[in-house]
């Protein structure tokens, strides 16, 4: 689960994105920017894949133009790398990190329970802001959701077998974000998972997202949607009924009560309510970062 909150302390908003191209990447920057102190911004890109340097450097560049006081990169190529006091130390010093798209799995297997992540973990409570973006998103959950193989283009059968969960890094316990590289929240790939997902275990809220689209999740509890596309929302906490468990690996389970949405930009969906929201005005700047329009 999350790291515990000190007192005195809030644990700050949490941004999640598909988000590449004009200004929907620009909004989502901006945000994370506003949450991580602006022109006095500390900022350290994390990436989830040994091949993640081209979004690495794009993220690394807009911040550079936005000012902040410095922009870093973790460099951890093995666990032992994640076990030095120098990279800590780097973590211990930022006021937001940026955990790139990716590979989820390579990222906990290289990261997990390493006093890097311990310590990532815990400025967050200490009230710094974390940003996935796109397949990033997903090592931020406690519960990260991991697609059975599966022949390209093949129709997905809800079967226990369907997904299987691994530790992600715990920032986020309440949702789990479904993220696979492929475009789209679309009925045969997300929805099915999800679906798996919320039976194995009520208590989340699973989320995928459309390209060039993010949601940020406020300390309240309250996700927002912003940019172009939807975000696929599945909630567990009204199931009546599930025999999954009941049900062989290579068997289809049945599934009842649970409540599926999809929302756009501006929506709002209440993690502890277990409903949508519609706020007169949203939180997250609505133009581009060029103008500097925080100020």
């Amino acid at each position: 689960m999350p790291a515990p909150v000190p007192p005195g302390f809030t644990r700050p908003d949490h941004v999640h994105g598909a988000a590449y191209r004009g200004a929907t990447f620009a909004r989502m920057l901006q945000s994370f920017w506003d949450e991580a102190g602006g022109y006095g911004a500390r900022i350290l890109i994390v990436s989830s894949a040994a091949s993640d340097a081209i979004h690495a450097e794009r993220f690394r560049r807009w911040l550079v133009a936005a000012e902040v006081e410095w922009v870093e990169l973790l460099r951890a190529d093995d666990r032992r790398a994640a076990h030095d006091p120098t990279l800590v130390n780097l973590v211990e010093s930022a006021t937001g990190i940026l955990i790139t798209d990716g590979n989820p799995l390579r990222f906990v297997g290289l990261l997990g329970g390493t006093p890097v992540a311990q310590s990532i973990r815990r400025v967050n409570a200490r009230g710094r802001v974390i940003c996935g973006v796109g397949q990033g998103g997903a090592v931020m959950s406690q519960h990260m959701v991991v697609a059975a193989d599966a022949p390209a283009g093949a129709e997905s059968p809800l079967t226990p077998a369907l997904i299987r969960f691994a530790p992600g890094l715990g920032i986020v316990n309440r949702m789990t974000v479904d993220c696979d590289g492929e475009a789209g929240t679309n009925i045969r790939t997300h929805l099915p998972r999800l679906l798996t997902a919320v039976a194995y275990n009520p208590f989340l809220i699973g989320v995928a997202l459309d390209p060039d689209t993010g949601v940020v999740l406020y300390a309240n509890s309250i996700l927002e949607v912003f940019g172009a596309g939807s975000a696929l929302i599945v909630d567990g906490a009204h199931i009546e009924e599930c025999n999954l468990y009941d049900t062989p690996l290579d068997q289809p389970f049945q599934i009842k009560g649970v409540e599926i949405h999809t929302l756009a930009h501006g929506d709002m969906y209440s993690l502890d309510a277990h409903e949508v929201k519609r706020p007169p005005e949203s939180e997250i700047p609505q133009a581009g970062y060029e103008k500097y329009t925080s100020f």
